[in-house]
């Protein structure tokens, strides 16, 4: 995983919380998808112009606990 996204998850608590529960897709430049699940996040993401592979995680509500899946983007669609 690709620091700058990570550093930005740290840096945005506040942002991140308002995503609790769903998939968001992160790139260097924030949150730039979010659904309920991975393929409402492929089909965000493929209607958009994203030219970095983003971060795709699910931000667990509190009363989850965190895990980490990563899944890579096919960003050439």
């Amino acid at each position: 995983m690709s620091q700058h996204r990570l550093e930005w998850i740290t840096k945005h608590p506040k942002e991140v919380a308002k995503y609790e529960g769903k998939w968001v897709a992160i790139t260097k430049d924030g949150i730039v998808a979010s659904g309920d699940s991975i393929k409402e996040i492929d089909k965000e993401l493929s209607s958009k112009n994203i030219k970095e592979q983003p971060l795709i995680m699910k931000i667990p509500r509190k009363d989850e606990e965190m895990s980490v899946l990563c899944l890579k983007w096919d960003i050439q669609k």
